[in-house]
């Protein structure tokens, strides 16, 4: 009676691909998580500010590109078992990929982009361009 309801098992799989932000990618035989990371985007007086949840990741495994007002930021994470050490049970994906996309107003100022990490947060600070600067025009 219960093999009736078998098809049905994959359904959630369904709904958690399609409202999850995990994917799995299948590279070379093997399973990667693809993350759309969270991201937080603030706006202050002169400048915006993006914070991306990066867990996990090191400066030298990120890539943040801009092009045509695209800014693109994407991380891999790959860890081995020790040497020595075999998995019993893993609840941790060995390979995991972050990629975030996010597309700039006219203003922002890309020549002025940085970007910095503390505690698996990543900090985009996008100045804004000059001409979206509040301006005080002076009474003669």
């Amino acid at each position: 009676m219960m093999n009736a309801l078998v098809p049905f098992n994959r359904l959630d799989e369904v709904f958690d691909s399609v409202f999850s932000p995990f994917r799995t990618r299948w590279t070379n035989g093997d399973a990667a998580l693809l993350l759309t990371p969270r991201a937080d985007i603030l706006e202050g007086e002169k400048e915006y500010r993006i914070h991306i949840e990066m867990p996990g990741i090191d400066r030298k495994d990120l890539s943040i590109e801009l092009e045509d007002k695209i800014l693109t930021v994407s991380a891999k994470r790959e860890e081995a078992l020790p040497e020595g050490y075999q998995a019993l049970h893993c609840e941790r994906a060995d390979r995991l990929e972050y990629r975030r996309t996010f597309t700039l107003g006219r203003g922002v100022d890309p020549e002025k982009v940085s970007a910095r990490i503390e505690n698996g947060i990543l900090v985009l600070t996008l100045p804004k361009a000059d001409q979206m600067l509040p301006r005080r025009i002076e009474v003669k």
